[in-house]
């Protein structure tokens, strides 16, 4: 009787978290926002590692002399983190405007402590995507993963690395960590702005305009800000028009069909497809929720690679080598239909030239996965795979 109890209990739990699921997305699409940035000009230095980025970005905030945003997915309570920190309540202290947003589930870690030091020097500080009520679950699932620093309106920052000493290679479980972040000049700092703005309108209630301060930029590039509704889209598009090649490097790869018949076309009309993900994966079944569309592909005369040195989290698209996307957005279903993200596209040659010859260094150091691989997987892995096969919509 207890059992049968228990049985039923658990039953219309699961029929509620679908319930909650389904209304909650149907509510979303009513209130996805686009952000429709334009294509505009930009200068921009590419960081492949978290040390530099994190050295460059706080000298920045240092240097301030009005205003400084910042919005990180994870900020860690570890020294990176707090050197973060301490730059922006110094710069408050000092008279400049400094406002901080974080993602309630990713920034777990800024304490109620932390936030106190944060208010008391002066820091605007505010969560983005705080679960509640209605649609619990579906909320709990709405993250904004989104990675944005603007200071004076001038120096803007975008990409995929969070901020921890993991992000720096400094973990035992992970070591070297392999990501893409840019630190951008020139008109498309406005967008960046208008994005994080947008972003904090939405957790403070409040309305504000951007602090422009913009000069020229030399190169042509746009800001894509997703909101779980035209991501898929806009990926369909770039494999559309691909003639030659495809580079993808991404650490969840979890296509939804559209994209995964539209990848299989390309290779079809002769374009050289190819997917790195890493191969130790940082959450649970992630990479074998992945790995049938994957084992598809490499039959059907794509590519496929695992990232063995280190860990993989660059979210990357080159397309015939005249474009580019890199920024915060995964090729999985989290980041299409979920997740706020924000990409930056770049049409530049010489510079897809220099992050393609990135990412071969990183194929070198990647094992290959071929009928010998699939055969050989364990059988632990092939069990994974069709549990993963339930939490896709979730990976």
């Amino acid at each position: 009787m207890i059992i049968s109890s228990i049985a039923i209990a658990i039953i219309l739990l699961i029929l509620l978290i679908i319930i909650d699921f389904k209304l909650g997305r149907k509510d979303h699409l009513k209130k996805v926002r686009y952000l429709p940035h334009s294509i505009t000009t930009g200068n921009y230095q590419l960081y492949k590692n978290g040390s530099p980025l994190y050295e460059d970005l706080c000298q920045d905030i240092a240097n301030a002399k009005h205003n400084v945003d910042v919005f990180f997915y994870v900020i860690n309570n570890d020294k990176a983190g707090r050197k973060l920190l301490d730059a922006l309540k110094k710069k408050a202290k000092e008279g400049a405007e400094v406002r901080l947003l974080a993602d309630r589930m990713g920034s777990y870690q800024i304490n109620k402590k932390i936030r106190h030091d944060l208010r008391k020097a002066g820091v605007q500080f505010k969560f983005a995507e705080t679960p509640g009520f209605p649609y619990f679950f579906y909320k709990l699932n709405r993250r904004n993963h989104r990675k944005i620093s603007v200071i004076d309106g001038k120096i803007g920052y975008v990409g995929g690395y969070n901020v921890g000493r993991v992000y720096m290679g400094d973990s035992s479980m992970f070591q070297d960590w392999r990501d893409y972040h840019l630190r951008v000049t020139g008109p498309v700092v406005s967008d960046l702005q208008r994005t994080f703005l947008d972003d904090w309108g939405l957790a403070t209630k409040e309305n504000d305009h951007p602090f422009i301060r913009n000069r020229d930029g030399e190169h042509t590039v746009r800001i894509v800000a997703t909101d779980g509704g035209e991501l898929e889209d806009e990926y369909f598009e770039m494999i559309q028009n691909a003639r030659q090649e495809i580079f993808i490097g991404t650490p969840y790869f979890i296509p939804t069909n559209m994209l995964l018949a539209a990848l299989k076309e390309a290779i079809d009309r002769g374009v050289n497809i190819h997917i790195m993900i890493p191969m130790k994966p940082d959450h649970p079944l992630v990479k074998e929720a992945g790995l049938p569309y994957m084992y598809e592909l490499a039959r059907h005369g794509g590519n496929v690679s695992f990232f063995d040195a280190g860990f993989y989290h660059a979210k990357v698209m080159m397309v015939d080598r005249t474009f580019a996307y890199l920024g915060t957005a995964n090729f999985d279903r989290r980041s299409l239909y979920l997740n706020k993200e924000v990409n930056m596209y770049i049409y530049e040659d010489e510079f897809v030239e220099d992050l393609r010859s990135a990412y071969l260094d990183d194929v070198r150091d990647s094992v290959r996965l071929d009928e010998e691989w699939i055969k050989n997987r364990p059988f632990s892995m092939k069990m994974k795979e069709q549990i993963a096969k339930v939490f896709r919509p979730l990976l």
